[in-house]
């Protein structure tokens, strides 16, 4: 998937950090929907359960998504579609060019060899699309079916973690995620989002 022309867009290397922060945070979200008491909404929202082929003890979630087919375990998440792909391998908390369509990523395993580390950020963004596309179609389903409230519930269990370090709020995070997928000129760092959008002193 490397080697596009130069009038592809693309951000700054800082985005792409941001966007695995948020990832690694949606990561948390797309597990308590798992367990949810009143059902599995990832299976709900068209996704097959099968054991993982990597760690024992653990699952793969995969739908079919864009011509091609979106993978969720709970240590990576990504699309990879005829030519390849792009994931986001939590251990490493960043995102990257995957080169298969066919083998995806085993965790614990990763096979190295298939991430592009030739791959521009150019590269990098546009492989992010229909994951970025699915994840967002997701979260709407989310607040369709349960309103604000669940999401945010489920972020402030997520800050509730010791040592862990939450992105923005769920709705303040769906406006970044948009941002990146239609408007990638106009994003600005998180931090700086939460801040425009806290509140003003009286």
């Amino acid at each position: 998937m490397a080697g596009m022309t130069s009038d592809q867009p693309s951000i700054a290397s800082h985005f792409l950090r941001d966007l695995a922060d948020g990832i690694q945070q949606q990561m948390y979200f797309w597990g308590q929907d798992v367990i949810r008491p009143e059902g599995n909404f990832l299976l709900e929202q068209g996704f097959q359960k099968s054991p993982s082929t990597g760690l024992k003890g653990t699952s793969c979630y995969r739908r079919e998504w864009r011509q091609g087919h979106v993978e969720l375990y709970g240590s990576c998440a990504g699309w990879y579609g005829k030519q390849g792909g792009f994931t986001f391998i939590r251990p490493w908390k960043r995102c990257s060019v995957w080169l298969s369509g066919s083998e995806t990523p085993i965790p614990g395993a990763w096979q190295k060899h298939l991430v592009d580390r030739k791959a521009t950020r150019a590269d990098l963004y546009q492989a992010s699309l229909p994951f970025l596309e699915w994840l967002l179609s997701y979260e709407y389903a989310v607040l369709a079916r349960f309103g604000r409230a669940y999401r945010k519930n489920t972020y402030w269990k997520y800050r509730k973690i010791p040592k862990t370090k939450a992105w923005l709020d769920p709705d303040l995070g769906l406006r970044w995620f948009q941002c990146y997928l239609t408007s990638p000129k106009q994003l600005v760092r998180p931090k700086n989002l939460a801040r425009e959008s806290a509140p003003s002193a009286l």
